[in-house]
């Protein structure tokens, strides 16, 4: 339970959730699917949550990746940044969520871990 905020989910960890959001400023896959696994059979929500980052770091570097790929006919040019900074605003909106003790799900998120 959370002291700061005042959150019916009792076993809830914003903070876990939190520090996940923001590894993946970094590491968009890797550091937010290593703390879902770690704590994947703690609780049920905190759970839900840390699944959602990983799934929507995943699903952020494909669309990257394709959006930068496609760079050589010129579009990627303007698909690349765009994705690029929704990946960043979303990420930050996840951040402010997590503090006040939310679940986040961030768009266009495909649902690739279980």
């Amino acid at each position: 339970m959370n002291d700061f905020n005042n959150s019916p989910n009792t076993g809830f960890d914003s903070t876990l959730v939190l520090v996940s959001y923001i590894v993946s400023l970094f590491t968009a896959v890797v550091g937010p699917l290593i703390i879902w696994a770690l704590k994947k059979d703690d609780d049920p929500l905190t759970s839900d949550a840390l699944r959602h980052v990983a799934n929507f770091g995943l699903s952020y570097t494909i669309y990257m990746f394709a959006a930068w790929l496609t760079s050589i006919i010129l579009i990627g040019l303007v698909l690349g940044p765009i994705v690029t900074i929704a990946f960043y605003v979303f990420a930050i909106i996840g951040i402010v969520k997590a503090v006040n003790g939310e679940v986040y799900k961030p768009p266009f998120t495909i649902d690739i871990f279980k």
